[in-house]
């Protein structure tokens, strides 16, 4: 048979071909031709604004005990005691205060900042006229005041300089002189062999301190005296501030070294009058040119404190009038023209003041241990006076209400605190859903084959006879609410080395267009691949993000890429294109 067939084809080399054509056409239809194209379609949703909860979720059973330790919030000391042991007390009824002193002085600041924001805020708003002239003469004035300063700097400077030369002389002449009697020159040698043997070490110790200081002082002094003799009273202000500086430091050093000359000759002069009071009969030893030393230098000691003082009130001078140029000039800036920016930002400050204040008025309130439900107190636990920590239990109170001990993991519990507000469902009523409020939370986490839980107390807000003690029960802890946010599907944001971003429609008129007509969002083509939009987040729950950046309200968005492989035949995915289809009808603005 197959020899037959290779013989036909020899014969008939055409048709056979033909043949073996249609063969591989038919093949190609039934395998490779039946695969059809993949359509990428796109589901759609548009940015809104409404409540976003974030809430974290537990399980536990309803508690078969109804006591309750109550912790404060804060640390302290007990300053009140409000409540004894047997007394029955409504939920709010203030149980324990604690010394709130330094949490009302926080309150109190807070409050003074905020009244400053909200007077700076109602200047910027009112945007008066402002004086111009007045500011103009401001600064005129502040002007006049540093030039005159500057003036009166090189005035002082060269004052003083009236009396350096002489007052180095002078600290020069008590050690480096030959004036006082003996045989050992010059004077800081003589004084050594004045004193007794026991002093002798002590002197020289001094008489070396004053010899570095004086050493010090006289460098400083040359610089100096080289720097005014080439400075004008026309020098610029910089070098007029420089030079003053200058000074100031060379008095200081002069003084130092005048001081540790005045110590020494002092204990030359205590010195010599022991040893005439022990050798009777003895007249003071204290040589006139000592005696006049001292002096000199008491007198150059008051002299150099005296310009050191004048130069330091010139330079603080000079600082205040800078300063007050700077801020008149700047405020005729902002009277000149009005910016915008400046009103935002004062209202980004009355915002952190307003924040602030509530931030102190809660800390406040942590001072403060209340009932957190209706009940009995079992046991009061401090006395006043006692230093306890938050967490500490100070009043043991038993409840009428139904509590659920719910566990959680150690990365949930962080984000609990007492207060928060609770939904309770229970498997074994259906139906049931009953709300709460977190009033305990553990401080120390069990540990069980290495995984960390802590129980969290919840008090029912109403009873129901259908729930039991032992009932399971789930819990959704409400830790944050944003009322009035704009939200958009977790499915739809995309992150990247921490970056976060969606997917928007390049055409959002005929996108919005298309949802708000049919209806349809998911299933859609686009005829150009959708543009990326970075964004910034804010809250988050399991389904919905807050935006906080980057989209508005009514924003169409990409909220999930969907892969389908179909015929062209048979193609129906609504489309941008304008047809019922991909190809189905024109691009839209053709």
């Amino acid at each position: 048979m197959i020899k037959k067939i290779l013989l036909f084809a020899k014969s008939h080399k055409v048709i056979s071909g033909i043949v073996v054509f249609v063969l591989c056409a038919v093949v190609y239809h039934y395998t490779l031709g039946s695969k059809a194209p993949t359509i990428v379609t796109y589901a759609l949703g548009t940015v809104q604004r409404g409540t976003l909860v974030v809430s974290v979720s537990g399980t536990g059973q309803v508690s078969t005990s109804n006591q309750i330790d109550v912790k404060p919030k804060a640390s302290g000391d007990v300053a009140y005691i409000a409540v004894k042991n047997g007394q029955t007390v409504k939920a709010g009824t203030l149980l324990v205060q604690i010394d709130a002193r330094d949490a009302a002085k926080t309150l109190r600041d807070a409050q003074i900042n905020l009244d400053s924001a909200q007077i700076a805020y109602a200047k910027l708003q009112l945007n008066q006229q402002s004086n111009i002239p007045q500011l103009q003469d401001s600064i005129t004035n502040a002007q006049n005041n540093l030039t005159k300063g500057y003036q009166d700097g090189y005035t002082d400077v060269s004052n003083a300089f009236l009396d350096l030369p002489g007052i180095v002389d002078d600290i020069r002449g008590v050690l480096y002189d030959s004036t006082v009697r003996g045989a050992c020159a010059p004077n800081k040698c003589e004084y050594v062999n004045l004193v007794t043997n026991d002093q002798a070490e002590n002197l020289s110790f001094l008489i070396h301190r004053a010899d570095t200081d004086y050493q010090t002082a006289l460098a400083a002094y040359n610089q100096n005296f080289a720097n005014y003799t080439a400075t004008s009273r026309t020098a610029d202000s910089g070098t007029i501030m420089s030079l003053v500086q200058q000074t100031i430091n060379t008095a200081q050093l002069l003084s130092q070294a005048a001081k540790s000359e005045q110590n020494m000759l002092d204990t030359l002069v205590a010195d010599l009058n022991a040893t005439a009071g022990v050798q009777s009969g003895t007249s003071s030893s204290v040589p006139s040119q000592v005696t006049a030393y001292r002096t000199a230098i008491t007198s150059d000691i008051g002299t150099l404190n005296s310009h050191n003082s004048t130069l330091t009130s010139l330079q603080n001078s000079i600082t205040t009038n800078q300063q007050t140029l700077i801020n008149a000039q700047r405020n005729l800036g902002i009277a000149e023209k009005s910016n915008p920016l400046d009103i935002a930002s004062q209202a980004n400050s009355l915002k952190h003041a307003q924040a602030a204040l509530q931030d102190a008025r809660d800390n406040l309130a942590n001072y403060y241990v209340r009932a957190p439900f209706t009940g009995v107190v079992a046991k009061v636990n401090i006395n006043k006076g006692d230093s306890i920590s938050s967490g500490t239990p100070a009043v043991t109170m038993i409840t009428q209400q139904g509590i659920a001990d719910v566990s959680l993991n150690e990365v949930d519990v962080a984000k609990i605190a007492t207060g928060q507000k609770t939904t309770l469902i229970f498997d074994a009523v259906p139906g049931l859903t009953l709300t709460g409020e977190v009033v305990d939370v553990d401080v120390l986490g069990a540990v069980t084959q290495g995984v960390v839980t802590y129980h969290v107390k919840i008090g029912f807000d109403t009873q129901d006879s259908r729930v039991k003690s032992g009932m399971s029960v789930s819990a959704a802890i409400i830790i944050d609410v944003k009322q009035d946010a704009l939200m958009i599907p977790n499915s739809a944001i995309k992150t990247q080395g921490g970056t976060s971003a969606v997917q928007l429609p390049t055409d959002q008129t005929a996108a919005l267009q298309m949802v708000s007509s049919i209806g349809v969002t998911t299933g859609i083509s686009l005829p150009v691949a959708p543009r990326q939009q970075v964004i910034t987040t804010g809250i988050t729950n399991d389904t919905s993000t807050e935006v906080t950046g980057g989209l508005q309200e009514g924003d169409v968005i990409v909220t999930r890429t969907i892969s389908a492989s179909t015929t062209a035949r048979t193609s129906t995915a609504p489309s941008l294109f304008g047809g019922g289809g991909a190809g189905a009808g024109r691009a839209l603005g053709r």
